[in-house]
């Protein structure tokens, strides 16, 4: 391939890209460089989202266990940042349905 040679996107790029155009920038960069980037196309996967009531306590939960099994700082601290993130969103916020 040369230097002026564009490699395709794979399907997760466009899905970033397409996702970004429509407002959805958190998800997009989670997809783009994010948990997501690495994902295999039939991996299992759960998602809390923000409004949910519980998810600040279940990430905090997680961040204890992943102290525990030696998991990277920056791992740890991109759980704190979600948490942060989370408790700053404006929206309503529900138990889980």
């Amino acid at each position: 391939m040369g230097p002026t040679a564009e490699r395709a996107e794979t399907p997760l790029q466009q899905c970033a890209r397409v996702l970004r155009s429509a407002g959805y920038t958190a998800l997009a960069d989670e997809i783009a460089v994010g948990a997501l980037a690495s994902i295999g196309p039939t991996e299992p996967l759960f998602v809390l989202c923000g409004r949910d009531r519980l998810a600040p306590q279940a990430i905090k939960a997680w961040i204890d266990l992943a102290r525990l099994s030696n998991v990277p700082d920056h791992k740890l601290e991109s759980a704190h940042l979600a948490i942060e993130a989370m408790e700053r969103w404006p929206g309503e916020r529900h138990y889980p349905d």
